[in-house]
């Protein structure tokens, strides 16, 4: 039996907007919403505004997308390394 994978989109479009402040947010700032709150959350909030909420610079969130990509996290974008 064949196992069918799905090809997986290099980046996501933003697809949703902050709980808070309304910003528009890509699919991999929602995963880390997912990631870090609950996998279940229904409010998602942006980089700024969760950074707020887990005092926390947003650069270091954007620091921790880049680190849960290269992981191979499935709730992420895939890391596409542009080197090789």
């Amino acid at each position: 039996m064949e196992f069918y994978r799905k090809p997986v989109a290099v980046a996501r479009p933003a697809d949703e907007y902050c709980a808070e402040c309304d910003a528009p947010m890509t699919g991999d700032e929602a995963a880390l919403n997912y990631k870090l709150v609950d996998k279940k959350t229904t409010r998602l909030l942006c980089p700024t505004c969760l950074g707020k909420r887990l005092e926390l610079k947003p650069e270091t969130l954007r620091e921790m997308i880049t680190l849960f990509r290269k992981q191979g996290c499935t709730l992420f974008s895939p890391w596409v390394d542009i080197d090789t």
